[in-house]
């Protein structure tokens, strides 16, 4: 479970080029938002951020040095069925997006990762909260079993030399997942529990960043 927790792809669109990670948690969005939005939370498992200058604008803690962010924009979910959405664009890094979609029962979700307290019920095919309540249902009274976290980060315009796209791709790769393993861990009151060594991120983002040349 540990090793293909995270997929990755590349996606080339009218402003850019994406990578995307994508992973899944046996939460609905309700649950996963306050991660993605809360500074003492998204600390947890990135960095801390406070209120910039605008009421669009925050400012994250990256290594110590501010980095304003501009909200380009944000949804949050009001129940269970509905898909959330973040998108900032951070001096220094740029366009970085985090899209919450809620996944149904239908689903295999048995090996998802889950808190300690409900992963019995959820691989048994009983999703449930945090509290041990229903997790809702989507519009056709199927049960929310788990949320798809999509990270998309632009990493250049189209065009890019392909050569300084696989550099960029190794560099950035392997922080964005282990970023998404620590967001799997928090959300599932596991910390480290999956962490993978930092020699095996490297060489999977080397061996993508091949496969554009």
């Amino acid at each position: 479970m540990t090793d293909r927790l995270v997929d990755v792809s590349l996606t080339e669109w009218e402003d850019g080029i994406d990578l995307i990670l994508d992973t899944r948690v046996a939460l609905p969005p309700t649950q996963v938002w306050p991660y993605v939005t809360r500074s003492e939370l998204v600390e947890s498992w990135f960095v801390a951020y406070s209120a910039g200058e605008g009421d669009d604008e925050i400012v994250l803690e990256l290594d110590d040095q501010p980095a304003a962010a501009h909200i380009l924009s944000i949804e949050a979910p009001q129940t269970d069925a509905d898909p959330a959405h973040l998108l900032l664009d951070i001096t220094g890094i740029g366009r970085l997006g985090l899209t919450l979609t809620p996944v149904d029962g239908d689903e295999d979700d048995a090996d998802l990762p889950a808190p300690p307290a409900i992963a019995a019920t959820t691989a048994a095919g009983t999703p449930a909260g945090a509290d041990g309540a229903s997790t809702g249902t989507d519009g056709a009274g199927t049960p929310i079993a788990a949320t798809r976290i999509t990270l998309a980060h632009t990493l250049a315009d189209r065009g890019i030399d392909h050569e300084v796209l696989s550099q960029v791709i190794s560099q950035v790769g392997p922080v964005w997942e282990t970023h998404l393993r620590l967001l799997a861990g928090a959300l599932t009151n596991s910390p480290g529990a999956y962490d993978v060594l930092e020699e095996e991120l490297t060489l999977r983002y080397e061996q993508i960043a091949q496969e554009i040349e």
